[in-house]
């Protein structure tokens, strides 16, 4: 069990008031801030999907037609118990002076920092972060742009473009009405995790919340789709390979995608946007035409010009993340 020591006590009780606690933890997971959240009672519910439609179609005069209906199918939806252990012995406790504020308020802001790290890499990754967790994004997308050939490359990642859509799209859903909360703190006898014969008191309490991620539409309705970022400039993410993606993409599906990035894709969407290649049919070399490649320069030294920070791509915003791995095999 990881709880606060002395040292860490003393650490916080010898800094700066006026300058108050310093975040060096800087992992940027919104995820939980985008996707929409439905409050749920209970652990689980029930959908049900169209999955067909009936056939319509013109009739000649006292002839018939065929009867058809939809087709329907149901499907259970699992929220899945969050939980974080907060421990602060006694001794810890009371000797706390409070010179940053109430010691259990900072570890409840840090096991919220932390929950919401989880939940960013949850999201994508599914089983592979959290075995007791929710299925990912990975693996129910419904196209992937693969950019990398030859398959199962170490260390690349992988842009994702989902349907924002709340009621057929993907949310988070979190069960108990919504509950997701620290408990109050309350003093009680725990094991010394060093031997198991001794024990002292602490005071303990947890985050706590039933978290699922549903990607509501089945995956022949495109609800999430992805694009495998290679390692070499020829498998970046580029506006060519988006497009790719988009085409596989109905027009019915399309309003309120959003794209989901780290700072590894983004940065190789940024390069290839810099240059603009003009190629100009001219020029003679051997008897024959050929297309002389040129650029358009940001100066005049000739430098090539650099594109700003790409905020959006084909028309669908871009949300940044460090939730998304370099580290994937794709």
């Amino acid at each position: 069990m990881a709880t606060q020591s002395l040292y860490d006590l003393a650490v916080l009780d010898r800094a700066d008031p006026y300058t108050g606690l310093i975040e060096d933890v800087t992992t940027l997971a919104p995820e939980f801030g985008v996707f929409a959240a439905h409050k749920r009672g209970g652990t689980w519910y029930k959908t049900v999907k169209r999955t067909t439609l009936p056939t319509m179609q013109f009739r000649q005069v006292n002839a018939g037609t065929s009867p058809s209906k939809s087709n329907f199918k149901s499907e259970i939806k699992e929220m899945f118990f969050l939980d974080g252990r907060l421990s602060i012995d006694e001794a810890v406790w009371e000797a706390d002076e409070a010179a940053l504020g109430s010691l259990w308020q900072l570890e409840a802001a840090g096991a919220m920092r932390a929950a919401s790290i989880l939940l960013g890499q949850q999201v994508y990754y599914g089983t592979s972060a959290d075995s007791n967790g929710f299925t990912g994004l990975r693996a129910q997308a419904a196209y992937v742009v693969a950019l990398q050939s030859g398959g199962n490359n170490t260390n690349t990642t992988s842009a994702y473009l989902a349907w924002m859509d709340e009621k057929e799209g993907c949310r988070f859903d979190v069960g108990m009405d919504g509950q997701f909360a620290i408990s109050p703190p309350f003093r009680q006898q725990i094991v010394d995790p060093n031997n198991s014969a001794k024990a002292f008191f602490a005071y303990v309490g947890n985050l706590k919340a039933w978290i699922g991620f549903n990607v509501m539409s089945n995956i022949a309705n495109w609800a999430v789709s992805a694009i495998a970022q290679g390692t070499t400039p020829a498998a970046w993410m580029t506006d060519n390979a988006a497009a790719q993606l988009l085409a596989q993409i109905p027009v019915a599906r399309r309003s309120n995608l959003r794209w989901f990035m780290n700072r590894a894709c983004h940065a190789t969407l940024q390069q290839s946007r810099s240059t603009i290649n003009i190629g100009i049919a001219g020029g003679v070399t051997g008897g024959s035409n050929t297309a002389l490649a040129s650029y358009q320069a940001a100066g005049a030294d000739g430098r090539p010009a650099f594109s700003p920070l790409p905020e959006s791509c084909l028309g669908y915003p871009i949300t940044l993340t460090d939730s998304i791995l370099n580290t994937e095999t794709n």
